[in-house]
Formats: structure tokens, sequence, C-alpha cells
């Protein structure tokens, strides 16, 4: 009798364990799942083929559907410009609104953000400034790391 309650104990823990152990990877694909990049990856390039082909709404709409999937500062990014680009298009201010909204997403999300898959003709004034922010201002003239030498006349007087 002794021998068969140690027996279902030990079943009992073996299967507990067995359980516990069988749930971790479960839990571990659905975090590395958390965010489809490869759907993501494919809306953006959808959008920036509309982009080239000047249909801004359907490229908003791609660069949305990807930032909904995978929020992280490239589909907020383009979608600055193809809002930027509808705004210029069409004069409407709430595009330019959304436009400046959407570029300070994407540098919030990553200031050293720097498209790669598609360069715009030219940069939105917005994401410029929002760029030259996050890079550290280049000097004008070298940097001195030493003292100049003094003259005769420059020495302090003892």
């Amino acid at each position: 009798s002794g021998n068969r309650l140690a027996f279902r104990y030990n079943l009992s823990a073996f299967l507990s364990a067995a359980i516990l152990a069988g749930g971790a990877p479960q839990q571990a694909r659905a975090a590395e799942e958390l965010f489809d990049t490869k759907a993501a990856s494919a809306h953006i390039e959808k959008g920036i083929n509309h982009l080239k082909s000047k249909n801004y709404d359907a490229a908003i709409k791609e660069f949305e559907e990807s930032a909904s999937v995978s929020p992280d500062a490239e589909p907020y990014y383009y979608l600055g410009y193809a809002y930027y680009m509808k705004a210029k298009k069409t004069n409407d201010p709430e595009s330019r609104k959304k436009s400046k909204e959407n570029f300070a997403k994407a540098y919030e999300l990553n200031p050293n953000f720097t498209p790669s898959r598609f360069k715009p003709e030219a940069t939105p004034p917005e994401a410029e400034a929002k760029q030259k922010k996050a890079q550290p201002a280049e000097p004008d003239a070298p940097m001195i790391t030493e003292a100049p030498e003094q003259t005769q006349e420059q020495q302090p007087q003892q």
C-alpha cells in the first residue's frame, strides 16, 4: 500500500512537470510571433510601389497596415512621407498634420532611423528636422585638442 502511494505521488509529480514543461515552448513561440515582421515588410514593399506610382491613398493604407502588424519606426516614417506627398499634391491640411504626427512617431520609436528601402526624392522638412535633432551637430571648425602656444606678450604676468 505504501509503494502504491509513493508510485501515485511520483507519477503525479512527473505528469505535472511534463505539462508545465510542455507549456513553456508554446509561450516562447507566442512571444516570438508577437509581431509579424514578414507581413509588415510585405505591406511596406506594396506601399513603396504605390508611392512610386504616386498613388498616395493606397500607399497610406499599406503603411497603416504595416504599422498595425509591427509598430516600429519604418512604417511610421513611410506613412509620414505618404501623407506629406498627399498634402503637397492636394494642399490638404489634415494630411499635413498626419504627416508630422507619423514622422514624430517614427523618430520617437527610433531617433536614429534612416530609410533604407526607398529614399524619397526630397526629404520633407518635418523629417529632416527630426533627423538633424537626432544626430550630433558637426562643428564648423576643427576642434583644438591642445592649447595654442603663447607668445611672450600673451603669457600672464607674475
